[in-house]
């Protein structure tokens, strides 16, 4: 068996080349075609929308927050490792997200927003919701809250809140850390909620 002659091996090397090179551009033009889909924003964009960690399908089981409580509208969830003061920074900044968005009412229609401490009693969870119509302070038993805040994948003990911005279908869109600010996030939330009408 004679060696290939090194023009036999240029012609080879050519070929391989030539293959790698459409693969990588289809590969780049799809991802490219796929991504073209999701808008722009600060915070992070689930695109495809993922959907959530399982909840309680019925409203009868007692827990902080149900499926049926995120279906059919817009909903920004934050789950707070603080203890549910008054002043946390996680509400401070969920409440400043709805007052600036307070200038759409058609958005504010669509979009609910819930709060769940780490530890939260009743009072807490009412002065809440007493604040808006579409405002709503979750509570639940500890090992409840405890269990809600693991299928997130948000520790208990920390001291960031993320942002979740949940859709009408009851998937995740897009995260928000604190490095965002309030301003930042409600642009995002209009401009994927507009997206997705």
């Amino acid at each position: 068996m004679s060696r290939p002659s090194s023009r036999q091996r240029r012609v080879v090397i050519l070929s391989l080349a030539i293959i790698v090179f459409v693969m990588a551009y289809y590969g780049g033009s799809k991802y490219k075609n796929h991504d073209k889909d999701a808008p722009k924003i600060s915070g992070l964009s689930i695109h495809p929308p993922t959907p959530l960690p399982p909840m309680a399908d019925t409203d009868d089981q007692e827990t902080p927050i149900r499926q049926s409580m995120l279906l059919d509208h817009w909903s920004l969830l934050t789950l707070d490792p603080h203890q549910g003061q008054d002043r946390s920074p996680a509400l401070v900044r969920l409440l400043q997200i709805h007052n600036r968005l307070a200038v759409s009412p058609e958005l504010q229609q669509q979009l609910q927003y819930l709060y769940l401490p780490r530890q939260a009693d009743e009072a807490s969870q009412q002065a809440i919701t007493a604040l808006n119509d579409n405002i709503n302070g979750l509570a639940g038993e500890p090992d409840q809250i405890a269990e809600t805040f693991r299928r997130f994948g948000v520790d208990p003990d920390g001291s960031e809140a993320t942002l979740y911005l949940i859709g009408p279908e009851a998937k995740l869109h897009a995260l928000f850390t604190p490095a965002e600010d309030a301003a930042t996030i409600a642009q995002d939330v209009t401009t994927l909620i507009t997206n997705n009408q």
